[in-house]
């Protein structure tokens, strides 16, 4: 009985998550394209960069299944021009962040 309802609790958890990582993602696509960068490069500058590449490395197409996240869709969303942008915001690493996620979309 326990079993059951752990499972049930990891899958309400694993909605939640998926919502909120797609709700980041946008409201920083956003940011990028808005031209509100320096916002954008402040909560980058706060973030470990050496952390982010580890997160970045769990993702895979498996991880993004089971996220329910589409590669296709990421890939319409996400043009080479916003990884740029995004690369020079976070500086530090920039170049290798935006390499991974590049490799991790398909583009």
């Amino acid at each position: 009985m326990s079993d059951l309802f752990g499972k049930k609790v990891a899958e309400i958890l694993g909605r939640i998550d998926e919502k909120v990582l797609k709700a980041k993602l946008n409201n920083a696509l956003e940011m990028l394209r808005s031209g509100d960068t320096e916002e954008l490069a402040k909560q980058l500058g706060k973030i470990d960069k050496n952390e982010l590449l580890s997160k970045i490395d769990q993702f895979d197409e498996a991880r993004l299944k089971e996220l329910n996240i589409s590669k296709e869709e990421l890939q319409e969303k996400i043009k080479d021009n916003d990884l740029d942008k995004l690369s020079q915001l976070i500086r530090e690493h920039g170049d290798v962040i935006v390499r991974r996620i590049k490799e991790i979309i398909g583009g």
